[in-house]
């Protein structure tokens, strides 16, 4: 793996971390990449595929610590960090989370709308506006009011038929970090994804996710 995929890689478990600490992706090889899906907040999958410089010696499809894979890639951003290529040894199995027992479908995709990251990373900031205001308006509320707020603002269907929440995770994972990247969005039976350069965000369908169920995360 080269140290600009472990760079990535080891941002996205960062990212993953803060949220849940005792999370766990799903590792699944090809013989020319390895797929990377995590359980995300809110009831999304991200998905991230890093390059292989020669194909595995064995076929591995199973669920890791997040934590442990991070301590694994260790400090890849410094200077000192080792560039080129490296084998990155794969953590011990963990039992497999049902939010990652089914992965979405690789194929009979329609696309929906595509459009730059700066335009979709300012539909997520203007989300975020507006649900700020509305929160301050419930000051005085209880909890479960303003949870209530909240997950029903999320699940509002915004640019490419995405839900809010679904944007949001892609921008908290630098999905959209670069303005120009092309961003595209797509449906599948009931599955929704927005496609970008840097991974993946997926909603499955209700019926089929029972993953993190984090109301609000900024």
């Amino acid at each position: 793996m080269s140290r600009d995929e472990r760079v990535r890689l080891a941002a996205v478990l960062a990212t993953l971390l803060r949220w849940d600490d005792a999370t766990r992706v799903r590792l699944l090889t090809s013989s020319r990449a390895v797929a990377v899906y995590a359980d995300a907040p809110m009831g999304v999958l991200v998905f991230m595929a890093l390059p292989l410089s020669e194909p595995p010696a064995e076929v591995v499809d199973q669920a890791v610590s997040a934590h442990r894979l991070r301590d694994i890639l260790g400090d890849v951003a410094g200077g000192a960090a080792v560039r080129g290529d490296l084998a990155v040894a794969i953590p011990d199995p963990l039992d497999m989370p049902p939010a990652l027992a089914v992965v979405p479908p690789s194929d009979g995709w329609i696309s929906a709308e595509r459009s730059t990251a700066a335009d979709v990373a300012a539909v997520v900031e203007d989300g975020l506006a507006e649900l700020k205001r509305q929160e301050l308006a419930l000051a005085g509320a209880d909890e479960a009011t303003r949870r209530s707020l909240a997950e029903q603002w999320w699940e509002q269907i915004s640019w490419g038929g995405l839900p809010l929440k679904a944007l949001h995770a892609g921008r908290s994972m630098g999905m959209l970090s670069h303005p120009g990247a092309r961003i595209e969005s797509a449906t599948r039976a009931g599955w929704k994804r927005m496609a970008t350069p840097a991974g993946q965000v997926f909603v499955a369908p209700p019926q089929s996710y029972s993953g993190i169920a984090l109301s609000v995360v900024r």
